[in-house]
């Protein structure tokens, strides 16, 4: 199978039907289609072998999804890169994946030095956008494409083992590392979902109608655009760049969106919108929404239960290197509050602990570990990481899980975040858990600062709702009534906003990083 048959196959069978929406413009099935075939057709004339790779540094688009299906067509490997990179990393990235072509949206040329990525031909440089916004010298995306055959390349096959996309990770404890997926691992992935909807009765997939605002550079994007396509329905593409809460409310009312997948921070932002702009909506239309990439504090998810009344809620885990694993169903929301559920079909986890035991007993943390097709097979060009997480067919990310008597998951937190303060290991996300309660909190992130006596201390980093008053005694004071003393912040900072990845999540090592400057030790 093709990754990108499900674009064929619909084409095929409802050409006349909207495949994508972006703003304004519409595409059909077989626009798209045909699309993707002529990029297909330009990047073989252009000479490129099979299992090249080419980097992507776009806002979302509609072309963003023709590249994907293009590249795939030619059995070339696609490398999406976060566009919130500064230079240096963008260039890391680019070079580090040995990418010889790069499609660019013309507002990020300036952040990319050609010199300094010299695998990167100036002729294999595509630039998404206006043709007059296309600096002279650069190949326009509508004119590389323009003239070239609009069926499917003869005697091109992606195979099932070739690498589909490396998923560069959100680099939130280090530089980028790419994630090698492969085509028939994220097939499973769009398997695993009919597995998962064909016991519901009346569920007509071909009229699911898909937001993607997560960033089509993340996997999350990536794996629910492919499975839009591959039932016939339809992605609708929210712009990136600056989060606007209320225009998701004004889309979803629009466009009838039946389905989307959010991150705890656009929930919570949507929450925290005044009653009067939330409630003119009507998103009686969404039946479905996930949260997934970090844990859903327990006050947001209330207020989203209530706010989202048609809606079957839902959170999951996964990863970029181990696909989607987990479920916590609807039915299981308040009963199992802060869980990311039980394995999806056909996946295995275990849970090994510090000194490389199988964790048997509820409620003892160990690292989480996955065996599933749905598994990259190893970072590019990193030998030493890739042995750290991959074991025969097992595979993990290096976040930290326990399970209940009841066999449900929770996460404890992301290995490389803990706190060790004292001899004691501290998990920030049970800290940030209690602080998130406040009601003049809007998001938290807990760190560990370097302390002489105990080699880390608990600082909270704290971000208060617009026009909401809160000191730091109230907060220390807050975590002293529902905290043991060693996990205790011993001081607050506040900030009016903090940094992230692509996908919203806080990066917590440039939070992190001035705290530790100068130090002959960063843990």
């Amino acid at each position: 199978m093709n990754l990108a048959d499900g674009l064929r196959i619909s084409s095929w069978k409802n050409p006349d039907k909207v495949a994508a929406v972006f703003e304004e413009k519409r595409v059909t099935y077989e626009e798209l289609n045909k699309r993707a075939n002529r990029l297909s057709h330009a990047m073989l004339q252009k000479g490129f072998k099979r299992q090249e790779k080419a980097s992507i540094i776009m806002y979302n688009n509609i072309e963003f999804l023709e590249i994907y299906h293009g590249l795939a067509r030619a059995a070339l490997i696609s490398v999406p890169v976060n566009f919130r990179l500064v230079p240096a990393e963008l260039e890391y990235v680019i070079n580090n994946s040995d990418s010889t072509a790069l499609f660019i949206g013309c507002e990020f040329l300036e952040k990319v030095n050609l010199k300094n990525i010299p695998m990167v031909r100036k002729d294999n440089v595509i630039v998404v956008g206006p043709r007059e916004q296309t600096p002279a010298g650069f190949m326009n995306y509508e004119d590389f494409i323009g003239g070239q055959p609009e069926h499917e390349p003869d005697n091109v096959l992606q195979q099932e083992s070739d690498i589909f996309y490396f998923g560069y990770t959100s680099g939130t404890t280090g530089f980028p590392k790419g994630a090698m997926n492969t085509s028939r691992g994220t097939i499973d992935i769009i398997k695993n979902l009919f597995v998962r909807t064909g016991n519901r009765k009346a569920v007509d997939l071909s009229s699911r109608v898909f937001l993607a605002i997560i960033p089509i550079c993340h996997s999350n994007s990536v794996w629910a655009t492919l499975i839009t396509f591959w039932v016939g329905g339809t992605n609708v593409i929210f712009p990136s760049g600056k989060y606007d809460p209320e225009k998701v409310l004004k889309t979803i009312s629009r466009e009838k969106v039946t389905t989307t997948s959010m991150v705890p921070t656009m929930i919570t932002r949507i929450m925290e919108l005044p009653d009067e702009v939330k409630n003119q909506y009507d998103i009686s239309s969404l039946t479905s929404l996930g949260s997934s990439s970090a844990p859903l504090m327990t006050k947001t998810k209330e207020e989203a239960l209530q706010f989202f009344k048609n809606v079957r809620f839902s959170e999951g885990y996964g990863s970029t290197e181990t696909g989607a694993l987990t479920t916590l169903r609807f039915k299981d929301q308040k009963r199992k509050v802060r869980s990311i559920g039980q394995p999806n079909p056909g996946i295995e986890i275990k849970l090994i602990d510090e000194d490389g035991n199988v964790v048997t007993e509820p409620h003892k943390s160990g690292v989480l570990w996955a065996k599933t097709r749905s598994a990259f097979i190893g970072y590019y060009k990193e030998p030493k990481k890739t042995r750290e997480s991959i074991d025969g067919e097992w595979s993990t990310a290096g976040d930290v899980a326990y399970f209940d008597e009841e066999g449900y998951y929770y996460l404890s937190d992301r290995k490389h975040d803990m706190i060790i303060s004292g001899g004691e290991n501290i998990y920030p996300a049970e800290i940030e858990e209690v602080i998130s309660k406040l009601p003049e909190v809007s998001e938290v992130a807990v760190i560990g600062i370097p302390n002489e006596e105990f080699g880390e201390e608990v600082k909270a980093i704290v971000k208060l709702v617009e026009g909401k008053v809160l000191t730091e005694k109230q907060i220390l004071d807050h975590c002293k009534e529902h905290l043991a003393g060693y996990k205790r912040p011993r001081s607050v900072d506040f900030v009016t906003d903090f940094p992230r990845t692509a996908t919203d999540k806080i990066l917590k090592r440039l939070i992190r990083a001035p705290y530790w400057k100068n130090q002959e030790r960063n843990i």
